[in-house]
C-alpha cells in the first residue's frame, strides 16, 4: 500500500463511518435520502466524508486512542535497534537518539532496502487497520450516545436498540485495535531482525553519525 493511498483512506474512513452510522437514524426518524446513481451517489458520500475526515484529522481526535499504543510501538522499535547497535551510550546520547533520530534512521533503512520496503507494505496496511479500528471505535461510541439519547427522548425502541448495537460495534473495533498493536510490533520485529542480519553495520554507522 502506497503512502498516498494510506493518507487518503485515513481521511476517508472516519467521515464515511460517521455518515453511515447516522443513516439508520435519519431513516428511522422519517427522513428519506435519495442519492441517485453513478458518480453523483459516490460524490455525495465521499466528499462530505473527506471534509469530516479532514476536520477530525486537524483536531487530532484519534490521538486519544492511538497515543498510548503509538508510544509503546516507538519504544519497542527504539529499544530493539539499540540492542542491535550494542554499544554503550550515555543518558544524554540516549535522549538524543530517542528524540526521533533513531526512528529516522529506521525509516531510512526501510526506504533504501527493497526487502525492508516490501515488509513495510505490510506495516502500512496494518497501520491502516490500527488507525481505522480506533476511528470506528470513536465514531461508534459517539454515534451510540446520540442514538440512545434520541431514542429515550422520542421513546423509540428501534433507535435506542441501534445505539446499543453501535456500542457493541465500538467495543468490537477496540478489541481489533488491540490486536493490530500486537501485529504491528510483530511486523516491526521482523524488520528489525532483517536489519540485524543484513544491515547491522549500516545501522551502527548511522547511529555513530548522529552521536
Amino acid at each position: 500500500m502506497e503512502r498516498k493511498t494510506l493518507k487518503f483512506l485515513r481521511l476517508l474512513i472516519p467521515g464515511l463511518t460517521l455518515i453511515l452510522a447516522f443513516l439508520p437514524l435519519l431513516h428511522q426518524t422519517g427522513f428519506e435520502i435519495k442519492m441517485g446513481e453513478g458518480w453523483l451517489a459516490y460524490s455525495l458520500l465521499i466528499i462530505p466524508s473527506l471534509v469530516i475526515g479532514a476536520m477530525y484529522h486537524m483536531l487530532n481526535i484519534r490521538f486519544f486512542i492511538t497515543n498510548y499504543s503509538h508510544r509503546q510501538i516507538d519504544l519497542y522499535i527504539t529499544s530493539s535497534l539499540l540492542k542491535v547497535y550494542n554499544k554503550e551510550v550515555s543518558q544524554e546520547q540516549l535522549n538524543t537518539l530517542k528524540d526521533k533520530h533513531i526512528k529516522h534512521i529506521f525509516y531510512n533503512l526501510v526506504d533504501n532496502d527493497n526487502s525492508l520496503t516490501a515488509k513495510g507494505q505490510l506495516v502500512y496496511f496494518n497501520g491502516l487497520l490500527w488507525t481505522s479500528t480506533a476511528d470506528i471505535f470513536l465514531m461508534s461510541i459517539f454515534s451510540s450516545l446520540i442514538y440512545i439519547v434520541t431514542g429515550l427522548y422520542l421513546d423509540t425502541m428501534a433507535i435506542w436498540l441501534t445505539g446499543i448495537l453501535l456500542v457493541g460495534a465500538g467495543l468490537l473495533s477496540f478489541a481489533f485495535h488491540i490486536l493490530t498493536v500486537f501485529r504491528h510490533i510483530n511486523l516491526s520485529n521482523d524488520q528489525i531482525e532483517y536489519i540485524e542480519t543484513n544491515c547491522r553495520q549500516d545501522l551502527i554507522d548511522k547511529i555513530d553519525g548522529v552521536l
